[in-house]
């Protein structure tokens, strides 16, 4: 039995160009971070591939949590953020950088060593919830006949 290819073109809209950017910032947070991490690590000399100090109060542990809650939602954020940009490009890339500058905020107060600090980043939830809420309206859209 043959296979055939088939193929589609996928027209993106106006503008989407800022959805890609907001994405390439995501990936520079990601390795700022991975960068912080590793500058910790090697201050306090834990090897790998030890992921966490076994003292208590570690700010080693303060900045993997960082990194590593981040990393923990990275997938969501990205599908959210290319989903609904598809829909709302301007308004996606506006809630994806209100993640991304939650997200330098959330990991600068969780570096202090002390996590309650870390909630005054919490704010990027909000870009979160935002991207969720353009994809769905954008899901609706292509389902429900206008």
């Amino acid at each position: 039995m043959a296979s055939t290819a088939s193929s589609f073109a996928l027209t993106l809209p106006p503008r989407f160009g800022y959805v890609v950017l907001t994405g390439a910032a995501s990936v520079l947070l990601t390795q700022w971070q991975g960068f912080k991490v590793g500058m910790q690590r090697r201050k306090c000399g834990l090897k790998y591939p030890k992921m966490y100090e076994d003292k208590e109060d570690s700010v080693f542990n303060c900045y993997q949590r960082a990194h590593q809650n981040t990393l923990e939602s990275y997938p969501a954020f990205m599908s959210l953020l290319i989903l609904g940009g598809l829909g709302y490009p301007i308004t996606a890339s506006v809630f994806g950088m209100i993640w991304v500058a939650g997200r330098v905020v959330y990991s600068l107060g969780y570096f202090s060593g002390d996590p309650r600090k870390r909630l005054q980043g919490a704010w990027h939830m909000i870009g979160l919830l935002g991207l969720l809420g353009t994809t769905c309206v954008f899901g609706v859209r292509m389902v429900l006949p206008v």
